[in-house]
């Protein structure tokens, strides 16, 4: 199948009007001007006045919690996470988790998000994941507070549910691990995460509460773990330099946030091999703050961009998440030049990729990359208007067509039926 459109935007290079994408089975062949002539027996599919692109990644996401959007308001991280988390005697069914989280995943779809890196609870996501035919990780989360001294044992049964929940899901979907943050999950349980060998998920310094609990085991954030009766997990260490402790900060791991690091920390997660996923709606929402995300990006960190759950960030808007990034990264610097509407584009496409260890496969449209690729419509974008600029300013209703490994799952602006994988 040859997919033409008025603007090819490849990510990997500068983009390009009136050219073509080649796709047999689930890879992308070529690229181009006039395929339809070097390769006259294929079919075309005319997009028309659209710009054709890769898939976003949202490189941290939590569909399972889909249900709890638009809930609880003006609540400060500790006290939102008490309302929406579950935990013993508040688990929803299975059947509940997972409506949930194909609710979630659907509007993933329809915001031209091919990729996921998600961090489920139930494990419910991994299937929802699978279902819709989206490409992804769920991570399997985990609370290391919750396996006291037993820890080896329970750990190693979370290994089991990993391997089940790899055998019931898509070949597109890759299962991980999540310790949840450094304040819940203990440091035993973090050097087990690092040793499994798995795709690592981790919140990582999203208040500065979470700081002054580590260190000092002091702040709302104890006050919140003491209501709950729940074990201290105080290092005498800041949050970064207690997963560098653990063997956490290297290839493979994930960082959710990253919102209250010290200049250092930015450099040891930089070096490190560790990735950031950047989730800005979620941050301001519950007051969490601004993560140093240019300054981030100045010393080399791999960067990617998430939404985090719909309880934080309202709905999945990827359109809306990149706008935002671009706003509060200049409103923080006070300076529009810190970071432009492509460099934002990057980190929604070929950036999350990389955040996931996937970018060998997707993030830009490439000879030999999976045909991951998303269709916008450009009807009412003016001339002169810069291309980048012009996709941020879309919305999940200007997708016309997002195609995972070749498949469609919308076409026509509408989701389609999905045949297993």
């Amino acid at each position: 199948m040859i997919y033409k459109a008025s603007h090819i935007f490849t990510i990997a290079e500068e983009p390009f009007e009136g050219g073509s994408v080649l796709v047999r089975d689930d890879c992308i062949c070529d690229i181009g001007i006039g395929l339809h002539e070097k390769y006259p027996n294929e079919s075309v599919v005319d997009l028309g006045n659209c710009v054709l692109m890769p898939g976003f990644v949202n490189a941290h996401s939590h569909i399972d919690y889909t249900w709890s959007r638009n809930q609880y308001d003006a609540l400060n991280l500790w006290d939102w996470i008490s309302q929406v988390g579950y935990r013993s005697g508040r688990e929803p069914d299975y059947d509940t988790a997972l409506n949930s989280a194909a609710l979630g995943a659907a509007e993933c779809v329809r915001s031209g998000i091919t990729c996921l890196g998600d961090s489920t609870p139930t494990g419910a996501a991994a299937e929802a994941i699978s279902k819709i035919g989206l490409r992804g990780i769920a991570y399997y989360e985990l609370f290391g507070q919750s396996m006291g001294s037993d820890y080896p044992t329970r750990f190693q049964q979370k290994l089991n549910e990993v391997c089940k929940l790899h055998e019931r899901s898509s070949k597109l979907v890759r299962i991980g691990i999540s310790p949840h943050t450094v304040y819940t999950t203990n440091i035993e349980v973090m050097e087990l995460c690092a040793g499994s060998g798995l795709p690592v998920s981790i919140h990582l310094a999203e208040t500065w509460a979470e700081a002054e609990y580590t260190q000092y085991g002091t702040g709302p954030i104890a006050d919140w773990r003491n209501r709950m009766d729940r074990p201290p997990m105080i290092t005498g260490l800041t949050p970064a330099r207690t997963l560098e402790k653990a063997g956490l900060l290297k290839n493979g791991t994930s960082l959710a946030h990253c919102v209250h690091l010290s200049d250092d920390e930015i450099g040891l997660i930089a070096k490190s091999g560790a990735s950031v996923a950047h989730c800005p709606r979620s941050n301001a929402y519950l007051g969490c703050g601004i993560a140093p995300v240019t300054q981030l990006k100045a010393a080399g960190a791999t960067l990617g961009l998430g939404t985090d759950s719909e309880g934080s960030c309202m709905r999945f808007d990827f359109f809306e998440e990149m706008r935002f990034a671009l706003g509060m990264a200049r409103a923080s610097r006070q300076d529009a030049g810190v970071i432009t509407a492509k460099d934002i584009l990057r980190m929604a496409t070929l950036g999350g990729a990389e955040t996931l260890g996937l970018e060998k496969d997707v993030g830009t449209l490439e000879i030999g990359k999976r045909a991951d690729m998303i269709a916008i419509d450009m009807g009412d974008v003016l001339a002169g208007e810069d291309l980048s600029l012009a996709v941020l300013s879309r919305s999940p209703a200007d997708v016309v067509m997002v195609t995972v490994d070749g498949v469609e799952i919308v076409k026509d602006r509408k989701l389609a039926a999905q045949p297993s994988r």
